[in-house]
């Protein structure tokens, strides 16, 4: 199956600024919590089921608004009992919107108490300099939530860049102050650019036919940044001859498709993404794990054969995970722990077969031949997912040579797929697997990145 061609329509996206929102924020209660023990419920004199122990409460939250007090026992919200942190993150409760009545049933002074409130919206982290703007798009298969960033003390119409993010489903606008994604963007907004994010299917806010992120395929992903592109264009605070694109890991394929059919884009930047299809990229990518991790080449080459073979049967040659194990029951093993099987979602590498079997007929090559614009390609040395440099910036020698001279590549030493400062790629590799992980990831952001995204588009 070809990619279809993406086309502009106006008139089924909803744009900034000029229509009622349909999307709500989601409710946030505002409080820090602890489990009951028994101790608690003997100093608090409480024998009741279920609740939860309040050990703070947020200014300005809702609980605040509740009344809701440190020391309280939250043994109710809106009828449903508390019997543990997971009814926070399950249904009903996750469905509550900002401006829904919210009523609390607390354990208070040896009785309980019933108190009403309205719900507030979780808060964005408050970054001096940045203002946020919460927006969304409709597509054919629902209405996605976006965020966009913008500098405060900006004046006149700003250049813009459109986030496009990796394969992961998790939201890119409900972050912490240290995810990678939310320093880039906030940091490129300090640079002076409005920076654009659209979260997927079932991610934060985002509504639709289609509920969970697992469910898109692959057009669908790229009609979702269409739309945003088409939403900035139309957005009267942006400069719409100076919109680009940056890239990351699976979004770098995505952008050498948008930038080939929207000759607006001012330029295409990418990191840490790939050169070739799909089925062959995943099998290399493990069998340099297999070496780096103490495998030897046989044994490594041999499993690299095996995965490549089963991405053909499941991508080119349209077998299920079942036909396959079904002739070959030595394969289930790799299909499960390896290419991440889920028989009940029947998903591999966290996506639909129809998204991975669209996504594995993009030649990359094809279309950063036909990019429109100059293109910024990135690579970190020790970013262990896009392969190596020479496949990582390859694209440099396809574009059009018309823009050849405003087009370059960039090495970032010892720089991972996180935008992390971890080393060698040896020491990156043994890093990721540590749990000291999540805290580089947020204290060493390469902020070269940052500089060297902002000194090329000065260039343009």
């Amino acid at each position: 199956m070809k990619l279809k061609s993406l086309l502009l329509i106006l008139s089924s996206t909803l744009m900034f600024f000029t229509h009622a929102q349909i999307l709500k924020r989601k409710h946030a209660n505002g409080i820090m919590y602890q489990p009951l023990s028994a101790s608690i419920n003997l100093e608090k004199s409480y024998s009741g089921e279920g609740g939860i122990l309040i050990d703070s409460v947020l200014s300005n939250s809702t609980s605040e608004k509740g009344g809701i007090k440190k020391g309280d026992i939250l043994v109710e919200i809106n009828g449903i009992r508390i019997m543990d942190e997971k009814t926070f993150l399950s249904t009903p409760l996750t469905e509550l919107k900002e401006g829904d009545e919210i009523e609390y049933k607390i354990w208070r002074n040896n009785k309980y108490i019933s108190t009403k409130t309205i719900s507030k919206a979780r808060p964005r982290n408050s970054i001096e300099g940045i203002i946020y703007e919460y927006g969304e798009i409709k597509t054919s298969f629902g209405y996605l939530r976006t965020l966009l960033s913008k500098p405060s003390k900006s004046k006149g119409k700003l250049p813009a860049i459109l986030f496009i993010q990796g394969n992961l489903c998790e939201s890119v606008i409900e972050l912490n102050e240290g995810d990678p994604y939310e320093q880039f963007c906030n940091k490129m907004s300090l640079q002076g650019f409005a920076v654009m994010r659209i979260d997927k299917p079932g991610a934060g806010e985002s509504e639709g036919k289609i509920t969970r992120c697992k469910e898109m395929t692959f057009q669908q992903e790229l009609e979702q940044y269409q739309t945003g592109i088409t939403a900035l264009l139309n957005d009267v605070s942006i400069d719409s001859k100076n919109v680009f694109l940056f890239g990351h890991s699976l979004g770098g394929i995505i952008t050498p498709i948008l930038a080939s059919k929207n000759p607006v884009i001012k330029g295409a930047m990418v990191y840490g993404t790939l050169s070739s299809n799909y089925g062959s990229y995943y099998p290399e990518i493990v069998y340099r794990s297999l070496l780096m991790n103490g495998y030897g080449e046989a044994q490594s080459l041999q499993y690299k054969n095996y995965l490549k073979e089963i991405t053909t049967d499941l991508f080119e040659g349209n077998k299920s995970p079942q036909q396959i194990i079904s002739t070959k029951p030595q394969y289930e093993s790799l299909l499960r722990q390896v290419l991440g099987w889920n028989e009940k979602d029947n998903t591999i590498l966290y996506r639909s077969l129809v998204f991975n079997r669209e996504l594995n007929e993009v030649n990359p090559r094809l279309y950063w031949e036909k990019v429109n614009c100059p293109v910024l390609s990135i690579y970190g040395t020790s970013d262990f997912e896009a392969i190596d440099k020479e496949y990582a910036t390859a694209m440099i020698n396809w574009i059009n040579p018309k823009f050849s001279s405003k087009s370059t590549s960039i090495i970032l030493p010892d720089t991972d797929h996180a935008f992390a400062r971890v080393g060698t790629m040896e020491e990156g590799v043994k890093i990721k697997r540590s749990e000291k992980y999540r805290e580089i990831m947020r204290t060493n952001f390469n902020q070269s990145l940052i500089q060297n995204v902002s000194d090329w588009i000065s260039t343009l």
